[in-house]
């Protein structure tokens, strides 16, 4: 429960979510190079599947491929995990955090 509350709070200080400041060349240089799509259209389909207050974003490379994961937190207090291909923008896993 206090977990919840304090993902409450944050969601309501942070009005959006960004990539850390050191990711923000990277990720203009993969989006400019068609290596991954917008994030503006990744989090389109977010809000689609799970909507509320987006809390984290993150882009990684895992295996050769870029992933973005996205943590929300929806009107009934539920953390959502969402992972999905950057290039293709397919969501591979969704899980909701205990």
């Amino acid at each position: 429960m206090l977990a919840r509350c304090l993902c409450l709070a944050l969601a309501l200080l942070l009005p959006c979510a960004t990539p850390a400041d050191g990711d923000h060349d990277i990720a203009r240089e993969l989006r400019r190079s068609g290596d991954i799509l917008p994030l503006e259209q990744i989090l389109e389909q977010v809000k689609r599947l799970h909507p509320g207050h987006v809390l984290e974003v993150e882009l990684d490379r895992h295996g050769g491929r870029y992933i973005y994961e996205i943590e929300t937190l929806d009107a009934r207090g539920n953390v959502w995990e969402m992972r999905f291909d950057a290039q293709s923008g397919r969501l591979l896993e969704t899980e909701r955090e205990e």
